[in-house]
């Protein structure tokens, strides 16, 4: 990840700088400055973190095109402060701290200087704009950043041999590993050969070379609307955490599931306060993390325990949990359950890869139904069922993300077929229908209260919207390639928000113009899978958890 370099200022220079505070005005800010290069002057689009000692939370806003910063006098209490920026090709020419007095602005302009270690800087997206190669290629590099940054792959100096056996590793770590805290399958994978792309990745490395014959490529600064922006993130109780999905409950707090660990943990926004419970794995040889977690109506969480043949509520209240284990015919050594959707009418959904059903539990009786997804297809007969950038046609089918809607009906992504799926919850009919981009890879979803459906489109690039009572779709590209849109959700406004893990961008999109603004995280290589939106607020701002960051982060927009 990239560091970030901090710029010290005398605390009495500082002090100095001190400006009357603007009590009552909406504008008045707590600290304020300028940010600006010998390179470009005044620049437009850097992100400032302010992060106070000790404390596990840091706040970031955007400086304007005039190169101006200002921190709401709400987000930062008295203290001292450390400054950070995120600009790509820059840092900071000395290192920065503040103190915050009350009542007053405090004045601190930063100074830029050109930075001598760009790729650390770099997000996937970058890497994947920068190297040499065809699409072909990059496609099958793409979905090495599920599990880590790409920096690492054109930093090694493995030759062709050696990414032979390196890759045949690495299909054999599960998808919850990261570079830090690989885990193992618990089943051999048997890795195909593939010299081709093993060649490939010996071009775009040090292995024959000192230095890269390639230029590094750096997208665009914030700008504009872009700017107007406050994000706070909280960092988690330990090192090492891989926070997958972030979801809000009608109190205000975050509830979060760790991708590595067999925990669920609370966080509150007001104090910054964390709270963890741990479970007990039901196969403890196999990898013991979660991919979803959803509240239901009375309050309670819900999660599948992924590759533990199971689905697990918790109980706030009580702290306690209660588990299910999944139908014995699923409940195999390859049983794959990663995401839950629960229902208007007290059931819950979730699915099931290993028999490519979609299952229904009642809590009250503990009876769990299934329905066929795809009733006609097996896996190895049209089509392998495994998503792959570079299938053209969209072979085969794969769930990846559900949601239920008004009716108890329950939708999902065919991420290899292309598809979005319903299941009706009377009869359990099974309807699929055909997003308009093929192989646009949809991954996870939500329903809106029109009971419209949205999700990302991680393979096209695209945001998509269906619409059941018309059957109708809508597409948006999102404005940065790679960006990789990976689930979406309406706002109240009308706006939909998405995310991906190439980009470290928020988009939110103005469906009636169909326009988008990206909001930069100041975390590199962030890696963002769900987007929760929080309606409380005025404009909606949005949660997100940041999986390789080890956060969680509030994206609130000024308008």
């Amino acid at each position: 990840m990239r560091s970030k370099t901090t710029f010290l200022l005398p605390l009495v220079m500082i002090a100095g700088c001190l400006l009357p505070a603007q009590h009552g005005s909406p504008s008045s800010s707590a600290l304020e400055g300028r940010v600006s290069s010998n390179a470009e002057g005044l620049m437009e689009g850097v992100l400032v973190t302010a992060k106070g000692f000790g404390s596990t939370i840091s706040v970031t806003v955007v400086t304007d095109r005039r190169g101006k910063y200002a921190f709401p006098a709400s987000k930062l209490k008295s203290g001292k402060y450390t400054l950070s920026i995120r600009a790509t090709g820059y840092e900071l020419a000395n290192a920065a701290q503040v103190e915050i007095l009350g009542g007053g602005t405090m004045q601190a302009d930063l100074k830029l200087s050109k930075t001598h270690n760009l790729v650390s800087q770099l997000t996937n997206a970058e890497i994947l704009l920068s190297i040499p190669g065809t699409q072909r290629e990059k496609n099958e590099l793409y979905p090495c950043a599920n599990c880590h940054s790409l920096i690492p792959i054109i930093l090694s100096k493995y030759n062709s041999d050696a990414w032979q056996t390196t890759l045949a590793r690495m299909k054999n770590w599960s998808i919850q590993s990261s570079i830090a805290h690989p885990i193992a399958q618990p089943y051999k994978v048997a890795a195909k050969a593939n010299p081709e792309f093993a060649q490939y990745l010996s071009t775009i490395n040090l292995s024959s070379k000192p230095k890269w014959d390639y230029d590094l490529t750096s997208l665009p600064r914030p700008t504009g609307r872009a700017t107007r922006v406050v994000i706070t993130e909280y960092d988690l109780p330990a090192s090492g955490r891989l926070p997958h999905d972030a979801i809000l409950d009608d109190n205000g707090i975050i509830w979060y599931n760790d991708f590595h660990e067999p925990l669920i943990g609370r966080l509150n926004p007001r104090t910054g306060e964390t709270k963890e419970w741990r479970f007990t794995p039901l196969k403890p040889d196999f990898p013991t993390g979660t991919l979803s977690i959803m509240l239901d109506r009375n309050g309670d969480l819900w999660f599948p325990r992924f590759l533990q043949g199971g689905i697990t509520r918790f109980n706030p209240r009580t702290e306690r949990f209660q588990t299910w284990l999944e139908p014995p015919e699923y409940n195999t050594n390859h049983s794959s359950s990663p995401h839950v959707s629960t229902a208007a009418d007290g059931t819950v959904w979730f699915t099931e890869d290993e028999g490519l059903v979609m299952s229904r539990l009642d809590p009250k009786s503990g009876h769990i139904s299934s329905f066929p997804m795809f009733p006609d297809f097996r896996p190895g007969v049209g089509g392998s069922g495994q998503f792959d950038l570079n299938n053209t046609k969209a072979e085969g089918h794969r769930t990846y993300g559900i949601a239920s809607d008004s009716n108890s009906n329950a939708y999902f992504c065919d991420i290899v077929g292309g598809n979005i799926g319903r299941v009706d919850a009377k009869t359990g009919k099974v309807t699929l229908f055909k997003t308009p981009t093929v192989n646009s890879g949809p991954r996870r979803l939500s329903v809106d209260s029109e009971d419209r459906v949205w999700f990302g489109e991680y393979y096209a690039n695209k945001l998509g919207m269906f619409d059941p009572k018309t059957e109708q779709f809508k597409e948006w590209t999102a404005p940065t390639l790679w960006s990789g849109p990976y689930p979406a959700m309406a706002d109240k406004n009308g706006d939909a928000w998405t995310a991906g893990m190439g980009t470290d961008l928020i988009l939110r999109l103005d469906a009636k113009n169909g326009k988008f603004t990206e909001y930069l995280l100041p975390t590199v290589d962030a890696n963002i899978r769900w987007v929760e939106v929080d309606n409380s607020t005025t404009p909606p701002s949005v949660w997100v958890a940041e999986v390789h960051g080890g956060k969680i982060a509030r994206i609130e927009p000024l308008d």
